[in-house]
This record gives structure tokens, sequence and C-alpha cells, in this order.
């Protein structure tokens, strides 16, 4: 569901081909060709359980990826980005 630039609940892919993961929430401008921000939930995965977080993208503001891994759940995880705008 997209209302503006907001979509909600969209299935991820790799390369094309669907997976398990879904895109819960992203904010994606028009104007730039990248997402800003995206909340993801991803079915149970094996490894370490607990809360991650880590800064990406230094120096271009606080961006950052963090999320929880739960057991039996499955992992939430929120990642930032700066914008890349479009140059015409």
């Amino acid at each position: 569901m997209k209302l503006g630039h907001l979509e909600l609940f969209k299935r991820m892919h790799s390369n094309g081909t669907p997976i398990k993961s879904f895109a819960v929430a992203a904010w994606h401008n028009a104007r730039s060709i990248t997402w800003r921000w995206v909340i993801t939930y991803s079915p149970r995965k094996h490894g370490r359980t607990g809360v991650y977080f880590h800064r990406t993208y230094r120096g271009r503001g606080l961006n950052f990826f963090a999320g929880i891994n739960l057991p039996y759940i499955g992992s939430i995880a929120i990642h930032t980005q700066p914008s890349m705008w479009i140059k015409k």
C-alpha cells in the first residue's frame, strides 16, 4: 500500500526474486533514488538473539542500522540512510 512517499507492507526481493522478508514501512522521496528509512520484518533467523545497533554512512548525519532478533518470532529492524537526490 502506498500513501504518498510512505509505503506499507511490501514484500522484499533479492535481485528480482521475492524473499520471505517484508518492508513494514518505508519512506522514499520521489526526487531521490534511495529510500530514507525502512522498517523490516524477517522470519526467524539462525544465529544470536538480542538487540543490535551500528552507525552507517558516517559523516552524513545520524544514520544507523538497529534491530532485535527474537527466537521463534524473527527479526525486526530499522535502517536509515541519506537521500541521494536525482541530478538533473
